[in-house]
């Protein structure tokens, strides 16, 4: 069954107010489903689209592995003579069948440590206890003093009836891969030095193996991502089956929150996605200096004051960075998909359960107050129109020429003062 149509209104009247509740309609309701349980929607039209999403990650893999990206980006560096093509074009089906591994892990480990860490927790904002630092870590409120419930009536997960929802797969597996990059490339720059000390040898090894050190570090972190995988087990199907179980906080504001967007946001999350960002877009930075430099033969300082070369720079970034993201895409992405699609609704449904036995059910009511009792909505006449000199026109002038003043004192600093005599020489 499916939530994706509009909701439908139940109106409800009493004396003194109109009370509107939101609820599911379902449209193929049957036995094994119904309103107050979870679906996961992967409609079979739109497979073959996630099909050729992954079909594109693995190419890029495939591309990168097989040696063809130094044919096309960078053919006066190749010697086709000397290094072969396809050198190591069985590492990406060699990835594709560890993957499977993660899979099982997720769907079998990963969610039932998942649903124990989250009914537990849950059972806590019952009873009003502390949660644990773990828990803490990553990413469970505080506060369980406030009011917790759970959702009677939860918005199911769909994976691609429409670009919407296909955008948010798409957001999960974005979370997955750059947490995953982050650990990977993290690993990478802690033990690519020692490797590269081994490796390295400026007469003889030097174009045998790696050309810098930042490309063995790039294949380090595509070698690990399997691996990164493994350890997200513990992590991954938490935020996940957290989020989609649909417990909310009702926080300090008054506002409901679910209780999945504060593991989604915590430490771990905010600090392994961010260092996957910023790790791979400064690599793909490193590499791309040592590609233009050309090792000894010019500085990053003379790279940067030639216009052309600095430009040059920019876009070999850029394209890397595409390069690293898309390298290490493709078993965050079949994981993900695999995983939603078959383990994740069996596993949210058992929390839900478990969760309420103890926990309150509520869901979203709208109420409608009286009129008469507000002093100032629908109220036109309590608008203020009132400016001061800044509404009249010359008011409206003056800070007009303010604003132009203070973007040309800007500039002036940024790139005028301490530099007149060699600009208007």
């Amino acid at each position: 069954m499916s939530n994706n149509n509009k909701d439908y209104i139940e109106k409800k009247n009493s004396s003194e107010e109109e009370g509107f509740l939101y609820q599911r309609k379902p449209i193929h309701l049957n036995v094994e489903s119904a309103d107050d349980k979870f679906d996961v929607i992967l409609p079979k039209k739109r497979r073959i689209i996630l099909f050729a999403i992954f079909a594109v990650l693995f190419f890029i893999q495939f591309f990168y592995f097989t040696g063809f990206y130094m044919l096309v980006f960078y053919p006066e560096y190749y010697d086709i003579e000397t290094y072969p093509i396809f050198p190591y074009y069985f590492v990406p089906l060699i990835f594709l069948v560890i993957t499977i591994v993660p899979i099982l892990a997720w769907g079998q480990v990963g969610s039932r440590i998942a649903s124990t860490s989250i009914v537990k927790y849950l059972r806590k904002t019952v009873e009003k206890k502390r949660p644990k630092l773990t828990e803490f870590f990553l990413g469970y409120p505080l506060r369980t003093q406030d009011i917790y419930y759970l959702e009677a009536y939860p918005v199911d997960l769909d994976l691609g009836s429409d670009f919407l929802h296909l955008k948010i797969f798409i957001k999960r597996v974005m979370e997955v891969l750059f947490i995953s990059l982050g650990m990977s490339v993290i690993i990478a720059q802690i033990t690519a030095p020692f490797l590269w000390s081994v490796i390295y040898d400026p007469y003889i090894t030097q174009y045998e193996w790696y050309w810098n050190i930042e490309e063995l570090m790039i294949d380090i972190a595509i070698y690990m991502g399997p691996f990164t995988l493994l350890i997200l087990t513990f992590i991954m199907p938490v935020f996940w089956i957290a989020e989609d179980t649909q417990a909310y906080r009702i926080n300090e504001n008054q506002d409901t929150v679910r209780l999945g967007y504060y593991l989604r946001t915590g430490p771990i999350s905010k600090i392994l996605g961010f260092f996957g960002i910023v790790l791979a877009f400064n690599l793909a930075q490193e590499l791309a200096t040592a590609l233009l430099t050309g090792g000894e033969q010019m500085s990053y300082g003379e790279l940067m004051s030639r216009p052309e070369l600095a430009i040059r720079l920019y876009t070999t970034t850029l394209l890397w960075f595409v390069l690293i993201v898309g390298m290490c895409a493709a078993a965050p992405f079949l994981v993900s998909i695999v995983y939603l699609s078959y383990y994740h609704e069996r596993w949210v449904n058992n929390v839900r359960i478990h969760a309420s036995e103890f926990m309150p059910l509520g869901t979203m009511q709208i109420r409608k107050p009286e009129i008469t009792n507000l002093k100032y909505m629908n109220r036109p006449e309590m608008i203020d129109d009132t400016g001061g000199f800044f509404q009249t026109k010359k008011g409206k002038l003056t800070l007009f020429i303010l604003i132009i003043i203070a973007a040309l004192s800007c500039l002036y600093f940024a790139y005028v003062l301490g530099f007149e005599e060699a600009l208007f020489a």
